[in-house]
């Protein structure tokens, strides 16, 4: 028995896209299915844990180099999958400008100082391969909430399986707030802690739990102080994300 009301939520959201779309075609049936990540326990949980990764005890870290993951919040490059159909395509907006346009003008400027330092950066969209792995993964996003709040926030998921979330965390937190000057507000939100490309035990599309990530709130874009930083000083704010990840990767691997 399935004990998970997310299976049922899905089933529903595909009957309804396959009923609009007239399919019915036993072929496209199964691929629509095998875009739907089913399991039947708790998310975050051991239970689930061991079930999507049988072998995760003896998982070892794929040879290479160091690699970091830059997602850029909301930056959708083709249809995603069913599971994802909710995800906006522009994140804030505010007059004319939009969050996934500030996110991936950030983002490219934090790739290019990575990048400039030796290591490898891969720029992700915001469906990102299954159970993906990096090093290092950064989701950069920018809210909009009361304009009287200034400051960014950042989150580790809910569990962190990877045992390094906090300390990328917390080495982002001290140079973003070096390079910006923006308060760290100290609160996060479910949707942070729970955020999908995390939630490996309830997406088909998110990174291996072994993945230190965190997820960055850079600044409310409804304050105008933080609009500004976020614009006219964006390769300040890259800088202070880059020199965060450098100072992990420095201390941990």
């Amino acid at each position: 028995m399935i004990n998970n009301p997310t299976f049922l939520i899905n089933i529903l959201t595909l009957l309804a896209l396959l009923s609009s779309a007239n399919v019915f075609n036993i072929d496209e049936l199964i691929l629509k299915l095998s875009e739907i990540y089913i399991q039947p326990f708790p998310e975050f949980s051991k239970e689930a844990l061991y079930f999507r990764f049988p072998n995760f005890d003896n998982w070892e870290r794929p040879e290479g180099p160091i690699k970091i993951g830059i997602q850029i919040g909301h930056w959708i490059k083709e249809n995603p999958p069913i599971e994802l159909k909710r995800i906006s395509k522009t994140g804030a907006v505010i007059s004319s400008l939009k969050e996934v346009d500030i996110n991936y003008l950030i983002g490219s400027e934090v790739k290019n100082i990575l990048e400039s330092k030796g290591y490898k950066v891969e720029l992700l969209p915001a469906v990102v391969p299954p159970e993906y792995y990096a090093d290092a993964f950064i989701a950069i996003h920018a809210n909009s909430t009361d304009k009287k709040v200034s400051g960014f926030m950042i989150s580790t998921p809910f569990i962190d399986y990877s045992g390094k979330a906090f300390k990328l965390k917390d080495s982002i937190i001290e140079s973003y707030s070096k390079y910006t000057n923006l308060q760290f507000i100290d609160e996060f939100t479910s949707n942070m802690t729970h955020y999908y490309a995390f939630n490996w035990s309830k997406y088909k599309h998110a990174i291996h739990p072994k993945t230190p990530a965190v997820i960055l709130e850079m600044g409310n874009m409804q304050n105008q102080k933080d609009l500004l930083i976020l614009i006219l000083g964006y390769k300040n704010v890259a800088q202070g994300i880059a020199e965060g990840v450098d100072k992990f990767i420095k201390e941990n691997y």
